[in-house]
């Protein structure tokens, strides 16, 4: 019984606050809070609960409600219709309107209808009574208000959330939150595991941030360990003699020239990422993969330079899951493509932009990967970007000469993790 009678007051001050909130204007301003307790409401909402003050947010609001037993169910994954329909009340409190809706058959199709007249895109795919991920939720509901509703409070470069890249889906709106503070991560590099569930309770917390500024949280990131690596002191050579490299006849070049002596080389002209072995297997990746390193540096692409980025990553993305399967403890050091002269670049094959847009694939999939990426192009350019003529092979490059190597080899003694 008293739940009932708490449940019919908070309907009327729920009508109450929504009439008293409720502008020509619409805003932010519109979201006024009622001062009803969730615990009250919902046998399992503690007072305790890290979540009681944003589900009696949301709930004060008629944002959310309660789930088909009488409890809100916070542990509950969250459906596509579900968060529908609380991203088109948000939309409506939000322009000046009600959170409440005439209910069609089936239940969510108004809300759908709602979302898509105020342009948040609604993939056809969607499956309703599916669970929506976090990529979902985030999309729906940064895009259910305009973007004066997320004012900025932290700063978060582009690229800075270990699994979000730009190219995303969803990226720009999952930004746009943590710059917001409605989005925090899940860890200290500030993670955002798009692609799992999202539980009702932590939809109520992203919520209510929504709704209320003070609520919003700030946040610093830490630099996630990969895939930079730090300049260093330059080692001694006899730090590399538990270490290899594997690529291709640039790889050779090292061999030959660089003076790393106690390096392990596994090396074969024309090897690429998709016949690492090239055409002998006893000098390359098979004989790699039957030996043991603490520390990998690889090297490919130059070779691959016709291929798509996709393609490249796809097949480099194999070839360091071989190896970390044989050598699980093993650091492993994606290395950047080599920088070309200005007259090779300018023949149109092997061009900087090219090699530069490689490097930039790989320094993301080094982000997925959980490598190192070390950057032996930029520290091996002159000051017009290219290779110098001293560092050039007998082709002029992409080989190098003997001073290139030297210059190369100097890289890889000053980085390191």
């Amino acid at each position: 019984m008293k739940k009932t009678i708490t449940a019919v007051f908070l309907f009327l001050l729920l009508a109450v606050l929504l009439s008293l909130s409720a502008s020509a204007d619409g805003g932010l301003d519109n979201f006024v809070v009622g001062p009803f307790s969730a615990y009250e409401v919902f046998d399992d909402v503690e007072p305790t609960a890290w979540y009681h003050d944003s589900v009696s947010a949301v709930c004060s609001l008629g944002l959310m409600i309660g789930s088909d037993d009488g409890g809100f169910d916070p542990d509950g994954s969250i459906t596509v219709a579900q968060i529908a329909a609380i991203a088109a009340r948000l939309n409506a409190v939000y322009s000046g309107g009600s959170a409440d809706f005439e209910q069609t058959d089936p239940w969510y199709g108004v809300y759908f209808d709602r979302l898509r007249s105020v342009g948040v895109s609604l993939p056809d795919a969607l499956e309703p009574n599916g669970y929506a991920t976090r990529r979902l939720v985030a999309t729906i509901l940064a895009d259910s208000l305009p973007a004066e509703a997320f004012g900025e409070i932290n700063r978060v470069e582009n690229g800075m959330i270990p699994d979000v890249k730009l190219s995303d889906e969803g990226a720009e709106e999952i930004y746009l939150l943590y710059r917001a503070g409605v989005l925090t991560g899940s860890d200290a590099a500030g993670s955002f595991e798009p692609d799992s569930f999202i539980r009702r309770c932590d939809v109520a917390a992203l919520l209510a941030r929504v709704v209320s500024a003070p609520m919003r949280r700030s946040l610093t990131l830490t630099a996630p360990p990969y895939p930079e690596v730090k300049v260093i002191p330059a080692s001694d050579d006899g730090v590399f003699s538990s270490s290899a490299m594997l690529g291709n006849s640039l790889v050779q070049g090292m061999q030959l020239y660089s003076g790393m002596e106690y390096m392990s080389f596994f090396a074969y002209q024309s090897t690429t990422v998709l016949s690492p072995n090239g055409y002998d297997s006893s000098r390359c990746f098979d004989r790699l993969l039957k030996e043991r390193f603490d520390r990998v540096y690889i090297e490919y692409g130059i070779n691959e330079i016709y291929l798509t980025e996709e393609k490249f990553t796809a097949a480099y993305s194999d070839v360091i899951d071989a190896v970390r399967a044989a050598m699980p403890d093993a650091e492993i050091y994606v290395m950047a493509l080599t920088p070309v002269t200005a007259s090779v670049s300018g023949g149109g094959y092997f061009t900087m932009s090219k090699i530069r847009s490689f490097n930039g694939a790989l320094y993301e999939m080094c982000r997925e990967k959980e490598c190192r990426y070390l950057d032996c192009c930029e520290p091996l350019c002159g000051a017009d970007g290219y290779l110098p003529s001293a560092y050039a092979g007998w082709d002029g490059s992409p080989h190098l000469s003997a001073d290139g190597y030297r210059a190369w080899a100097d890289v890889i003694r000053t980085h390191g993790s």
